[in-house]
């Protein structure tokens, strides 16, 4: 009987409830962090008068859980390439949803911005990997929309956030929002009952007899499972970081640093501050939340669209048009137009900006191996960070100088540029790593 490795397994694998279960676990926890992301941004009005701060303080505040994503992003999440992506999920989710319920208690911006460290901490590691399981246990012709699925309730999440704001501010005050924060601690069970660990991690740690239970989960049409045979890394486990830098990677590998940045800027500078903006442009608060609402429904159907693109179209080719409708939809959102195309193009704008988000995440996942994929993903995103801190501090610098309304969206469109221009000038080169060796 022919042999197969744990990667062909799951690649030819049919859709099955095995799939569908892990799919949703994932995107339960990608609500979570577009929940936890997008309140703070729904109550900054609020805290602005409560203590009494002024747009670059309350800007930086918003940036410290981001900055808390970029430490967990670069420092926590590689930990899963060792330790399993499992235990870490369950570890993060844990922590961030006590944290974020924390915040609700909190007395002024230094108590706030501790928690909100420590919320970005552990969803900088635990996004990339689920992310990443998404992609490890998707046959291969659906990779790129398991993914794009999964980031898509982002959007989710930062809907959830702003309608909760709407209802409830007037009820429990902005304290309310970070109550419903605390809820995601009922997800620990059912992870800890249903969430496998990753078959790619789990052959790459050639833990063959765990491996072959995921497999029968995945492919349980198949009867020649015990011929698998595993692929032996045991040198590239050692230096994951600087496989990312050598064997001709090191460009390829700055150029998505770039565009995991402008991406970043872009989608949590509008989620920040968008319902600031709307009313300089004298909309009042009500209204500007649903506006939010519609940016981050365009980005749950921009993440969707964009996956079934991108495995049918390329990444590069899809990356690309998203970045350059992002840049004209906040163009033409600073003409101030009447209330039909204003929220059309808040609508383009959440798919390009927020989708976006989405893609890139299903390219880091693609393109790096199985071996460094946590390294990979984790320092991509964690690197993009620096766009993500800079989104609200931006923001905030923009309200502060009092430019007018039109500037402000002109001046937030040029990172869309930027990200294209990066992607399109990505060499048309997959990652370099030594052939492994096949053992039984």
């Amino acid at each position: 009987m022919s042999q197969h490795t744990a990667g062909a397994v799951v690649g030819d694998a049919r859709l099955n409830g095995f799939h569908f279960k892990v799919l949703a676990l994932c995107s339960l926890l990608m609500i979570v962090d577009g929940y936890d992301m997008v309140s703070y941004g729904t109550v900054i009005s609020h805290l602005m008068d409560e203590w009494d701060m002024d747009p670059v303080t309350a800007g930086t505040l918003g940036s410290v859980a981001l900055v808390g994503m970029l430490v967990g992003g670069l420092f926590i999440s590689p930990l899963a390439d060792r330790y399993g992506r499992r235990p870490l999920m369950i570890t993060c989710v844990t922590i961030a949803s006590i944290a974020s319920f924390g915040c609700a208690f909190a007395t002024g911006p230094e108590v706030l911005g501790a928690l909100r460290f420590v919320v970005g901490v552990s969803l900088g590691a635990l996004v990339p990997n689920f992310n990443a399981m998404a992609g490890e246990i998707a046959p291969r012709r659906a990779k790129a929309l398991f993914v794009t699925l999964v980031s898509s309730f982002y959007s989710v999440g930062g809907i959830g956030a702003a309608i909760f704001a709407i209802y409830i501010e007037p009820v429990w005050t902005w304290r309310g929002v970070f109550y419903v924060a605390g809820l995601p601690l009922l997800l620990v069970p059912l992870l800890l009952r249903h969430l496998p660990e990753s078959p790619d991690y789990l052959a790459a740690r050639g833990d063959r007899e765990r491996l072959l239970v995921v497999l029968r989960r995945i492919a349980p049409e198949r009867d020649d499972l015990d011929e698998v045979v595993l692929e032996s890394r045991p040198e590239q486990s050692k230096a994951r970081l600087r496989q990312l830098f050598t064997g001709g990677n090191a460009l390829n590998n700055v150029l998505i640093w770039v565009f995991f940045a402008m991406c970043m800027l872009l989608s949590y500078g509008l989620n920040t501050w968008l319902p600031k903006l709307m009313q300089t442009a004298g909309y009042p608060l009500g209204s500007a939340l649903w506006n939010l609402v519609v940016l981050n429904l365009g980005g749950m159907v921009g993440a969707i669209v964009g996956g079934w693109l991108a495995d049918r179209w390329t990444y590069r080719n899809t990356l690309v048009l998203y970045f350059m409708l992002a840049s004209l939809s906040l163009i033409g959102l600073s003409f101030n137009p009447n209330s039909l195309v204003l929220n059309a193009l808040l609508f383009v704008a959440g798919a390009a900006t927020v989708g976006v988000l989405a893609i890139i995440h299903a390219f880091a996942v693609e393109y790096y191996p199985a071996e460094v994929r946590s390294t990979g993903v984790g320092w991509a995103a964690g690197i993009g960070r620096i766009g993500a801190i800079g989104g609200p501090t931006l923001g905030g610098a923009l309200l502060a100088m009092e430019l007018p309304f039109q500037q402000n969206f002109i001046a937030v469109a040029v990172p869309g540029v930027i990200g294209a221009v990066a992607v399109a000038i990505v060499a048309k080169k997959k990652f370099r790593v030594p052939e492994p060796a096949a053992v039984n």
